[in-house]
């Protein structure tokens, strides 16, 4: 058949209507295995840490305020996700003003950890990490920019970074990376 008014009808000869009929069937078939396979990671009791919609362990949950406050060498407060359970910040200062220490953590799907792993503009540099999960490496910007530790482990992935925005900065770029990578080492057993 063809258009009718407009509308475009379905060709509903026997061999094209067979085509049809399996495509919908495989599409209803992946949808409920997906279907499942997402339930029973909702159903599975978790005894690590509280889990994002997405599977991800809320970013707060990754680090303590003993790990924070070592990175930055400066008390810090706990952790707090003022736009939801994927960002976290341990601070120095209550209010994390810009001009105050901080940690971030982000929580990641596996196809963001790969855009980071290859980067479209050329000026950032990737370095890779071993023994830190199952994948890692840094994100380093040109500029002195403070760089990120990005790991992957299994199915999760997450980046941390010491933001630091004071005149003359505290850390060098070789103080930021060992003091990411402790943290990081941290944060990957809690994964």
């Amino acid at each position: 058949m063809g258009p009718v008014r407009g509308i475009l009808l379905p060709d509903l000869r026997p061999d094209r209507a067979m085509n049809t009929q399996r495509q919908i069937t495989s599409i209803a078939t992946l949808g409920l295995l997906v279907g499942s396979t997402s339930a029973a990671r909702f159903v599975a009791a978790d005894s690590r840490a509280p889990r994002t919609a997405q599977g991800a362990p809320a970013a707060c949950t990754l680090l303590t305020t003993a790990d924070a406050t070592k990175a930055l060498e400066a008390p810090s407060q706990p952790g707090k996700s003022d736009i939801g359970p994927t960002m976290c910040i341990w601070s120095n200062d209550p209010a994390a003003s810009d001009s105050s220490r901080k940690v971030a953590v982000n929580t990641h799907t596996l196809r963001s950890f790969q855009a980071a792993k290859n980067p479209a503009i050329t000026t950032i540099k990737i370095e890779p990490v071993s023994g830190i999960g199952d994948e890692a490496f840094y994100e380093i910007y040109p500029n002195d920019q403070s760089p990120f530790i990005w790991v992957r482990k299994g199915n999760n992935a997450i980046s941390i970074r010491i933001l630091t925005r004071l005149k003359p900065k505290p850390f060098t770029l070789d103080q930021e990376k060992s003091k990411e990578a402790v943290l990081a080492k941290a944060a990957v057993g809690k994964l």
